[in-house]
Parts: C-alpha cells; sequence; structure tokens
C-alpha cells in the first residue's frame, strides 16, 4: 500500500502521515491531490523525489557517523531508533521519521547537519520557485528549468520528465472529460492563435453558472470542416445533440458548421439557436459608417436593449432606414447579422442574461487569460509540446473564471430553449413567458 506523502499544514483536523525511509527510497508516493493550480502542479510533482534525494543524503550521513548498517565497525557512535520531525521543501513542511544517533562517550544524542540544514525555510524561497516558474512560461525555459531543478537539488532533467508527465495528464483531463454530467447548454467557439499555432478554443456554461473549457481542436483556420470536427467530438462526450445556444462572433466558417450541423438558419428545422455577438457587428458596422457611425449608434445599441421582440423589431426597420440612406454597404453587413441579433429577444431575458449572450466576452477573457500565461513562448518542439501547455493553462485559467451573474435563470431559459426547438409547428417569432 502506498504511503502519503503528506504536506503538512496547521491544521490538526487530520493525523499527519510521515514519510518513512524505506518508503522513500522504494518511491512508495501517492500523487499529491489539489486545485488545478500551476504552482501547486509543480511542487506536486517535485515534492516526492526531492524527499527521497533528502533521505538518500540523510542515510549518508549517518553512515558517516555510525558505519555501514549491520557491519562491525570501530565507530564511537550507534544509531538510536527514529522520531517523528519535519523539514522545508518548496516552502512547505513534509512530515518525515527522522533517524536519531548517539554517542556511546558521552551518551548525548548527535545533531545531523542535513537534517538542521532542512530546517531553514530559506533553503527553499518562494521567491525562487517564483522565480523558476517564471521563466518555464517563457523564451528561457531552460534556465527557468535549472532553477527549480538546483533549488531542490535534482537533475533538470527528471523535473523536465515530471513536467511532460503531468501536463500530458492535464491535456487527457480536458479532452477526454464526459461533458454529459456539466449540464453545458450555452457554448462559446473562437480561435486563437500563438505565434505559428493556430487552436479552435470552445467555451461551455453549466446550469450552476461556472464556465467551463469544453475542448481544443489544433488548426491553422477556422473552417466549416474543422469547427464541425470540434463540434462532434463534443457531442460524442456529452454535449446536448438538441436545445443549445452559441454565441458567436460571425466568422464564416463556425457558422457554416452551425448550419450544416443544427440547422440554425432555419426556424422550423433548428435545433440549437445562434445569437450573433452584438460587440463584434457593431465593429463591423462602425468601419463602414466612419463618420456617419453617430447616426445609428443609438439604435443599434437601443435594438440589443429592447424589452420585447416587437420592439426590437421596431428598432431593426429604422435602423435599416437610417443605414439605407446612410451607406448601403453597412445596411448589408447588417442585414446579414439581422437574424441572429433578433434571436436575443426570442426569450424575455434579464438585464445580466441579456448582457451574458449578446457578446462573446466569455471566451475572450478565457483566451486573454491563456495568452497572459503563453504569450512569451515563441518555438513549440512539436504538436504534443503545444497542446500539454495549452491545456494546463486553459484548466488553470478555469478555476480562476468566476459564475456569471443571474445564473439561477439558466435553468428554465435552457428549457424554453428546448420548448422552443422541439416545437416545430409553434410561431417561433412568439416571445415566451419572462425569464426571471
Amino acid at each position: 500500500m502506498a504511503k502519503l506523502l503528506k504536506v503538512a499544514g496547521k491544521s490538526n483536523r487530520k493525523p499527519r502521515k510521515y514519510v518513512k525511509k524505506n518508503d522513500a527510497l522504494s518511491d512508495q508516493f501517492e500523487t499529491i491531490q489539489g486545485p488545478i493550480d500551476t504552482q501547486h502542479l509543480l511542487i506536486s510533482t517535485l515534492l516526492p523525489p526531492a524527499v527521497k534525494m533528502f533521505i538518500q543524503e540523510l542515510e549518508k550521513e549517518v553512515d558517516q557517523l555510525c558505519g555501514r548498517r549491520y557491519r562491525h565497525s570501530d565507530d564511537q557512535n550507534y544509531r538510536w531508533g527514529s522520531q517523528k520531525g519535519s523539514i522545508i521543501l518548496g516552502n512547505q513542511h513534509v512530515a518525515i521519521e527522522k533517524p536519531r544517533v548517539r554517542s556511546a562517550g558521552s551518551g548525548k544524542e548527535i545533531r545531523l547537519q542535513t537534517y538542521e540544514d532542512f530546517q531553514d525555510p530559506k533553503i527553499f524561497e518562494s521567491k525562487v520557485f517564483a522565480e523558476g516558474l517564471k521563466k518555464v512560461s517563457q523564451r528561457d525555459y531552460e534556465k527557468g528549468l535549472s532553477t527549480i531543478a538546483g533549488s531542490f537539488g535534482f537533475k533538470k532533467s527528471s523535473v523536465s520528465r515530471k513536467w511532460i508527465k503531468a501536463t500530458a495528464k492535464k491535456l487527457d483531463e480536458l479532452q477526454n472529460r464526459s461533458l454529459s454530467e456539466l449540464d453545458i447548454r450555452t457554448v462559446f467557439i473562437d480561435g486563437k492563435r500563438f505565434h505559428k499555432q493556430g487552436v479552435i478554443v470552445a467555451l461551455g456554461i453549466a446550469a450552476s453558472g461556472r464556465k467551463y473549457v469544453l475542448g481544443i481542436y489544433q488548426s491553422s483556420s477556422e473552417n466549416s470542416q474543422v469547427c464541425r470536427n470540434l463540434l462532434n467530438d463534443l457531442e460524442k462526450r456529452g454535449l446536448p445533440e438538441s436545445g443549445l445556444i452559441f454565441v458567436v462572433d460571425g466568422g464564416s466558417g463556425l457558422n457554416k458548421a452551425l448550419e450544416q450541423k443544427y440547422a440554425v438558419h432555419d426556424k422550423k428545422e433548428r435545433r440549437a439557436i445562434r445569437i450573433r455577438c452584438h460587440i463584434h457587428k457593431w465593429w463591423n458596422l462602425e468601419k463602414c459608417l466612419g463618420d456617419d457611425a453617430h447616426k445609428a449608434k443609438g439604435l443599434f445599441w437601443a435594438l440589443r436593449d429592447a424589452k420585447d421582440m416587437s420592439e426590437a423589431r421596431d428598432l431593426s426597420a429604422r435602423l435599416e432606414s437610417v443605414l439605407r440612406d446612410t451607406n448601403l454597404s453597412a445596411l448589408k453587413s447588417y442585414l446579414e447579422a439581422k437574424d441572429d441579433l433578433l434571436a436575443l429577444h426570442e426569450f424575455k431575458l434579464s438585464k445580466n442574461l441579456k448582457r451574458l449572450l449578446s457578446t462573446t466576452n466569455p471566451i475572450e477573457s478565457l483566451n486573454s487569460l491563456i495568452e497572459e500565461d503563453m504569450r512569451r513562448v515563441k518555438n513549440w518542439k512539436d504538436s504534443s509540446h503545444f497542446q500539454r501547455w495549452l491545456a494546463t493553462y486553459c484548466l488553470n485559467s478555469e478555476s480562476k473564471m468566476r459564475k456569471v451573474r443571474g445564473h439561477n435563470a439558466l435553468p428554465a431559459l435552457w428549457v424554453e430553449v428546448k420548448n422552443k426547438v422541439e416545437q416545430k409547428d409553434v410561431d417561433t417569432s412568439e416571445s415566451s413567458e419572462e425569464v426571471a
């Protein structure tokens, strides 16, 4: 039975389990569990080999004082059992069993220098780890790796192997975890580039209001086939086949994939609802209108904030009239997205949910967090290297994201969405009951 390497804290709720010499030397450790955090991830993978090396050094000192175990020796010292103790590694207290040595002449216990050294927290200051971790995500990866490895006292090659193994687990967790239990009904999909590497990221919102990274798909472009492959993979892992809301930025590849898979353009046959990001569409209109943008701005955002579908249609007609007189290219751009913009009003949403579903801000925020972690990496050895790091930082960013405001109304909204896409004979222009 593997023994638990317990990082000792101040709490006395659970008894400490001390690392014994034979267990450490035979690598009998269990993985330290904890939140998905990059610093914790490195500490948890580095502590077991660091403890093993410490115990090896401690045994060498005992052998020097007492001679080899089970061999006759003229040394004036002898082994005298063990006692419970702790050392500091990675700015953490680690509970271990410490050997004891006594002098045959004086009968007094001899202090072990190796153990004494590791009682000093300065042996591994947190700033050393922070600096090493910072450099791991930058171009001078090897330098950062050496910093961490040197602080723990073992070769950087072993750290690299541990890191590869740990990040591979994160990739497997992200790409293979079941989505059926998360109750995802709203999905955001967007493409992102990291220098020469392109990837499509899917973000989902659960009934609890939590945001989950659903999956990643590496591709140089956002064409329809790639987006369709990602959607198919998400469906195999448990994403519902119908009753979904997709919030998109207007990319042609993704929109074509949604039309092919969910018939979102056909209100009689659709299995999902597509809502266009109002911010992206306004940016497009603003570029067309130039100095005349102020003529349409008020109407456009009033359209987003309309109280119901009837008011939204009236505002849309007025906006079309203004665009027709001002800029026909802007009118064409608006008409292309009109149905997807009005789809926001097929349900009377609370103010918070209307803001949530009218923009792609949730996935833009995710991409921003990931970019902050990965922005200085210039070269990837291969696809595995890229995806392992991306998955690790996706899960790390996921833990930082807040619940959406007004999430208590999401379950009721999703029931109405499902009813609307399943009732083909109902006039889809009708507004449903208000979602509180």
